[in-house]
Formats: structure tokens, sequence, C-alpha cells
């Protein structure tokens, strides 16, 4: 081996002792003259020392093993910063540690359609809570009263609304008690029409294309498409309360109402509205089999009974259809649709 091979530490080692030993001479000339002549690792390297290949700070062979100079120290000076991290210089990029906040519950009543009020129109269809002008409102908000005691003792929200057979009143009672709801300012009550056999919300509010209720509980339409608030009113008649109404007749309704797509609409409707009561004007209980298909989705059951028409068995027969699990919020005898039409009872 030529002794002006540069001298690097993987050269050393592979030299015998004589050339290393003169190799060592020859660095400690050239070194300054308070740097020690050798270290101890370069002083007593073994005979026997294993040829290294693997990377070290530097194998570069023209890395020559002699104490930094002055020239070192203005390199060091003068050397450029390290690479900055990936994550740095991705300006705007999001940490891979940050988790987006989940929606706000109720996040689209803000965004729901308003309903006007007429109040020449609600008095023609017998809403008698809005105007107050009939004595007999007062038993709506009776119910009303008893009606949110009982919910909250259980932690139920969702009330079925239904009668026995036609023509018992059983959505002039909701719409009545929905309007009653809605001036207790703490809850935020919701009315879904969904007698797909027979809509009639729409008719009774004075609402024009009101949307499908198939539609939106089937997943085709979303919910601000269907429910609309209450707009600002002088009749007093809160803000709080959203209405889904439906212009259309569902020839499969109950196939509808128990499908798992309604399920579905249903809880995308309380994530988005954040409703505290939720009332479902259904058709009647012994004319279909809708309200049986729908029992999983509702808490409760108001009967709606027609003075004068129902008949004690006619609605023995209809919570026997429903089943002993299904409870009986309450029976409220609803004589509206007779000949002597201001006469309303209540009862538990």
């Amino acid at each position: 081996m030529s002794d002006d091979r540069p001298l690097t530490r993987k050269t050393r080692r592979r030299l015998d002792r004589a050339a290393r030993d003169r190799l060592i001479a020859e660095i400690a000339k050239a070194a300054p003259e308070e740097s020690p002549d050798t270290s101890p690792d370069d002083a007593d390297l073994p005979e026997d020392m294993p040829d290294i290949s693997t990377d070290m700070a530097s194998t570069d062979d023209d890395d020559v093993a002699r104490p930094p100079g002055p020239e070192d120290a203005a390199s060091t000076q003068t050397s450029p910063e390290p690479p900055r991290a990936r994550d740095q210089e991705d300006q705007g990029a999001t940490s891979p540690d940050a988790t987006p906040e989940p929606p706000a519950p109720g996040r689209s009543w803000p965004q729901l359609a308003s309903i006007p009020v007429d109040a020449g129109h609600l008095e023609r269809n017998l809403i008698i809570t809005a105007t107050r002008h009939d004595p007999a409102h007062g038993a709506f908000d009776v119910l009303r009263t008893r009606l949110v005691n009982t919910l909250a003792e259980h932690g139920w929200t969702r009330v079925a609304i239904t009668s026995p057979t036609r023509d018992c009143g059983k959505t002039f009672t909701a719409v009545n008690l929905a309007i009653s709801l809605s001036r207790y300012e703490t809850h935020r009550t919701i009315l879904m029409d969904l007698d797909m056999r027979n809509p009639s919300v729409a008719t009774v509010l004075g609402v024009d294309d009101p949307g499908s209720m198939g539609d939106f509980l089937q997943g085709r339409t979303g919910v601000t498409d269907l429910f609309r608030r209450v707009g600002r009113n002088a009749l007093n008649i809160g803000t709080n309360l959203a209405v889904a109404m439906n212009d259309r007749v569902e020839p499969y309704a109950a196939e509808v109402l128990r499908g798992p797509e309604t399920k579905l609409a249903l809880a995308r409707m309380v994530d988005e509205l954040d409703p505290d009561i939720v009332l479902f004007d259904l058709p009647p209980a012994l004319a279909f089999d809708d309200v049986i298909a729908f029992k999983d989705q509702f808490d409760g059951i108001l009967m709606i009974v027609g003075g004068g028409q129902t008949k004690p068995d006619e609605v023995h027969e209809a919570m026997r259809r429903l089943g002993e699990d299904v409870p009986l919020l309450g029976v409220v005898l609803n004589q509206a649709e007779g000949d002597d039409a201001l006469g309303y009872s209540y009862g538990y």
C-alpha cells in the first residue's frame, strides 16, 4: 500500500503495525502542538481489529482523521439550517392529532323556513289554542302540562297520537296540543304528519306545497327540505314549534313506517333539530296497521276518543293490537267534531 494514500480511520485499521506506527507519527507531527500526540483509541489498536464497513459519521475516503481546526469553526458558523420537518413546511396543513369538532345538535333549526300564521284560517279550522278566544283551550293547556310531566318522569320524548276509528279528531288534537306546547319557551316541539293515508295538517295550518313525508322518511330529501318553523306572530304562538307536513298519499305507508330508512331519517331529524317533544299524528289504529308498524319509534300513545261515536270495546281492541308493552299516556275524549262541537274532556 502506498504511503500517500489518504489517511482515514478505515485505512489505518488495515495497515500492519510498522506502517501504522509510521502513520501515527506523521499525524502527530502535523497536529497543533497543544493537541495530544495520539488518542488512546489510535495508539492501542489491536492487530486483529476487524474491518469496519458500516456507516459512521462520515465514510468518505477523503475524511482525514485530524483534530478540528479554525477553518472548521468558521464552517460550523456558516452552515445552513437543518431541513425543516414536513408538517412545518406545509403551510396550513392540519395536524394529524387535530380532531374536528362534531356538529352541534339542533344546528339546522335556524335554517328552517317559516310558516306564516293566519289567525282567521286557524280559527276556521278550530285551532282554538291559537287565538285562545274559546275557553275550551284550557283543556289543552292542562293536557299539555300533564303530558310534559309524564314524559319527564320517564325520560320519554316521542308521542304517537291516534284514535280507534276515523273522525275522532286526532289531527285536531295534535295541532292544538302542539301550539299549546309551543308556549313553553324551554321546550322545542315537533309535530309530524305521519297519516300518509289522509294527510291533513298542512290543510289545517293553511300551508301550500308542504312537500312529501314519504320522500323524507325514505331518505330522498333532508330535514330542511320538509320541516318548517312557526314564524313570529301576534298570537304568541311560540317559534320553538316546527312542523313536518305532507300533501301526498303513500300507498305503502305501513311498509315505509316500518322500513330501516325511516329509523335513520328520524335519527337525523333528532340530531339536526334537537327536539324536547315529538308528536306523531298517525292514522286510526283499527283502520290500518301503520301504528303497529311504527310502534318501535315512539314511547307512548295518546288515544283520542270521539265522544258519542267511539265504543269502549274499540278502545280496548286498539290497545290490544298495539300490545301491552306500549304505554298508554292518556285517553282524550273529544267531542269537537260532533254536533255540540265545544265539549272537551281529557283523562289519564
